[in-house]
């Protein structure tokens, strides 16, 4: 499925162009991105997992949640985090970009 965009500056111009629509997110299509999702993905959850109090209205009719230990939780998803976490050493990322620039200069004197 494609959408139409753009515009015609006079009824001669045919200067629209199109933009293909993904009903997914874009990591989910294989197509886009033939790995698995690049994203590290945390849960998002609010509440309070150990000791909550159970309201009355909770106890009487049902509905009280409880965590792997049996205490009443009001814990609840809320959402998703997704981001590239990388971590390294000052002193690797020093090392790493230097071979970048020694490998862009070698790259740039071959193709001379």
């Amino acid at each position: 499925m494609f959408l139409g965009l753009g515009w015609d500056e006079d009824k001669t111009t045919a200067r629209r162009h199109y933009r293909r629509f993904y009903p997914d997110e874009l990591e989910n299509v294989r197509e886009i991105i033939p790995n698995p999702s690049p994203f590290n993905a945390y849960d998002l959850k609010r509440g309070q997992s150990r000791g909550a109090k159970v309201s009355m209205w909770k106890s009487l009719f049902g509905g009280v949640k409880h965590d792997a230990s049996g205490e009443a939780t009001t814990e609840h998803f809320t959402g998703r985090f997704k981001a590239v976490i990388e971590v390294e050493a000052k002193e690797d990322r020093k090392e790493y970009l230097i071979k970048k620039k020694d490998l862009i200069e070698r790259l740039k004197s071959s193709l001379k």
